[in-house]
């Protein structure tokens, strides 16, 4: 019924039947806002609306809202008791009541279209509601950069947020490909930094651009009526304007704060580029008019700098900033951005406001009063919490609502990565890590959007809805609570209210998933397709036809140990739920033997462990991140076990090149065989082509008996000048093992 899941629900006999006749009566000035949104939602069921005064005896009857002290619910809850005769709202808070009124909005039915039809009274079953956030900070974030969106989406975002009981609104209003937030001392920070020449599209590796111009701005009028529009909901906002890095439309309009020069153009495409803010006194003066503005527009604790992704190849070449780094005695670049971000901080600490930026803020040392969003996994959150700084947790394996939710065949194009409704549920933002105390420093976390490959209001709602609830969720409800059967079974119910909201969400929770595994038996690999428990029954082929409701239903394991594509969905009786997907195997003498990798993979890229390089699977070129595993590491070795002495002539593995994402391809890999896992013969080190662009495959043909296969992968180190995100350490991204 509810969602997020209250604290505790206690249901009664009876129901108070609202009508437009029924009072609501607010005890505090304060609250009438609070009472108003109630109004309106029993309005807009019942067609004519209740009415509403301020009463502080407690005596008229109806719903009363009142600000109370309860000693056992905190800021931000409430407690509800609903009686036949009446129902009483009570909060330590504004926040408290109006987040009870979103509680009190979801007993309500779905408003009938046709106005004739409307009730004349509701029935409201009574029950007691108690009712408290586990986290301060339940957020959702906005990229309107990449792709610039208008103020009505904008509110109808914070809409679902409020619904939900989120309260932070991150709004990432500045990028390389577009300014979008109105500074009325730097005019051409919108007259040119809000508009680019063309824009990318089609997948990512591709690097395809159209040429039509593209922008958007808002004006400061515009930033003042969606804050004061978000206050009303109870939604902070927190604005973010990114530096040193992603910061080419600022510099497109205005070149002298980079190191360079320019000149520079807003960027068409996506991914991270050299130039970036230079530190020099020209500059912070900039920064500081350009935040003074901006604070004086958002009122709230925080203001986002960014600090993320941000290259140093300028900075290593500009004699401003070596001479610099000699004067303030910093070591190397890294130190630089660190003095970078203290200097900002400083300046809006003495605003009475704090920063808070990507975790790369923690590189060269973090600024004192500094939080710290932690996107690049759990690490930065980690070393953040134990230095006793403020963290919100936001890692991309569960939290990056731009990847896609369902089997990509049957989605819109995205960036890449793979985040179902059910593993955002399954997040929990305190990492075991952290002892006791350094688990206060987690405020909670926020889901994240960002816009390369969203392009409409309709796409926003789509990748964001139902992910965001399920975060909501998480973020709320106790964590004994968690009960995933039972929370997409109000997730189904609440469809009806998301629909009559005309929001565009995404039904690829009722979509068939598979979970591939290996098994004793060498050579197999073990298929188990899944979905939501209580939602339907599976059913399933082997031949790659579409499944109906007489084909077999799933009941235990299925072992496959040749060529084979299985096609399942999800079926309720005779209706299919959602669409069928597939997953095609492909076997060959490594197929589900047993392989081991040292180290183990980054757990941002770890869906399905070593298992990953042998399930017959083969990525090709999708950035599907359950068909990567990914490392950050200078040297992987790879181990696999054929089981027996077989005759091989060929042997290969599969690596990613996407540079522009800092997906580097090996420097060489070491193909070596052996008969008893001791002692290995090194066959040939091949090194990738030159020109190397999506899936490169490193391979050796020597036709011999041998029954173990040992590959040692070998980074570049560093990534190289003139490719995106130079001097970093690479990614490395590796894939299917062959043998034949």
């Amino acid at each position: 019924m509810f969602i997020p899941a209250p604290v505790q629900v206690a249901s009664d006999t009876g129901v108070f039947r609202a009508t437009s006749a029924t009072s609501i009566v607010y005890a505090q000035l304060s609250l009438k806002d609070e009472a108003l949104a109630l109004q309106a939602e029993l309005k807009n069921v019942l067609g004519t609306q209740p009415l509403v005064s301020y009463d502080q005896t407690g005596k008229t009857k109806g719903i009363r809202l009142a600000i109370v002290n309860i000693d056992s619910v905190p800021e931000g809850g409430y407690s509800m008791v609903i009686r036949k005769d009446h129902i009483e709202l009570t909060a330590p808070d504004d926040a408290g009541i109006f987040n009870g009124v979103q509680t009190l909005a979801q007993l309500l039915p779905v408003p009938a279209l046709n106005a004739s039809a409307r009730p004349a009274g509701i029935d409201i079953p009574c029950m007691s509601v108690t009712d408290f956030p586990r986290f301060a900070w339940r957020g959702m974030h906005l990229d309107v950069c990449r792709h610039f969106f208008p103020v009505d989406l904008v509110k109808k975002y914070i809409d679902l947020l409020a619904r939900y009981k989120m309260n932070t609104f991150h709004w990432h209003l500045t990028e390389d490909q577009g300014w979008r937030i109105e500074i009325k001392k730097y005019p051409k920070l919108t007259e040119v930094g809000a508009w680019r020449s063309g824009s990318e599209y089609g997948p990512y590796s591709d690097r395809t651009f159209d040429s039509t111009r593209y922008g958007g701005f808002y004006t400061q009028e515009e930033i003042r009526e969606v804050v004061a529009y978000a206050q009303s909901k109870h939604v902070a906002i927190v604005p973010e304007i990114e530096m040193p890095g992603h910061s080419l439309a600022a510099l497109a309009a205005y070149p002298e704060f980079s190191c360079t020069g320019g000149p520079f153009e807003v960027e068409k495409g996506w991914g991270v580029f050299e130039d970036v803010f230079c530190p020099k006194e020209e500059t912070f003066t900039f920064l500081e008019n350009v935040l003074t503005e901006v604070m004086d527009l958002f009122p709230g604790e925080y203001i986002h700098i960014g600090g993320d992704e941000c290259p140093k190849e300028r900075w290593k070449t500009c004699a401003h900033c070596q001479a610099l780094m000699k004067s303030e005695g910093l070591k190397d670049e890294h130190e630089l951005q660190s003095y970078f971000i203290r200097r900002i901080e400083t300046f809006v600490n003495k605003k009475g406001r704090k920063i808070i930026g990507w975790d790369e803020i923690l590189e060269g040392g973090l600024a004192p009063n500094a939080a710290v969003m932690s996107w690049r996994g759990t690490e930065g959150g980690i070393a953040a919490a134990k230095a006793r700084h403020n963290v919100v947790m936001s890692p991309g394996s569960h939290c990056y609502f731009d990847h896609y939710q369902g089997d990509p065949a049957n989605e819109p194009l995205a960036i890449g990565g793979f985040t179902t409704v059910q593993k955002v549920y399954s997040y929990e933002p305190v990492p075991a890590e952290l002892n006791a105390d350094e688990a206060k420093y987690i405020l909670g976390a926020q889901g994240n959007v960002w816009t390369e490959y969203i392009t409409t209001p309709e796409q926003v709602e789509y990748m964001a809805v139902p992910r965001m609830l399920a975060l909501a969720e998480v973020l709320w409800s106790p964590k004994k609570k968690r009960d995933e059967a039972d929370f997409v079974r109000r997730l189904e119910h609440e469809f009806t209210a998301l629909s009559a909201l005309d929001v565009h969400y995404s039904k690829s929770l009722f979509n068939v998933g598979f979970k591939l595994t290996g098994s004793k038996k060498r050579g197999q690999v073990n298929v188990e397709p899944f979905a939501t428990p209580g939602l339907g029954e599976i059913r399933y082929t082997l031949d790659n036809q579409e499944p109906t409701k007489d084909s077999p239903q799933f009941v235990t394991t299925l072992e496959q140990r040749e060529n084979v594509i299985i096609r399942a969905a999800l079926f309720r009786g005779d209706r299919k739920l959602g669409y069928s997907t597939s997953k095609k195997l492909s076997f060959d003498l490594a197929t589900g033997r047993a392989v081991t990798t040292s180290p183990a993979p980054n757990e941002r890229y770890n869906d399905g462990g070593p298992f990953t390089l042998v399930d017959g699977v083969s990525a090709g070129n999708k950035r599907v991140n359950n068909e990567w595993l990914g490392w950050k590491d200078d040297r992987v070795t790879i181990k696999l076990d054929l089981g027996e002495e077989q005759w091989v002539s060929r042997i290969s593995i599969g690596a990613l090149a996407e540079k522009y994402s800092w997906i580097q391809p090996p420097a060489e890999v070491e193909i070596a065989v052996s008969s008893d896992g001791v002692t290995y013969l090194v066959l040939d080190t091949p090194k990738p082509p030159s020109d190397a662009k999506n899936h490169v495959e490193f391979a050796v043909s020597v036709p011999m008996m041998t029954r173990y296969i040992r590959f040692i992968v070998k980074s570049i180190g560093h990534i190289p000048e003139g490719d995106a995100g130079a001097g970093n350490p690479p990614w490395m991204f590796l894939d299917e093992i062959h043998v034949k």
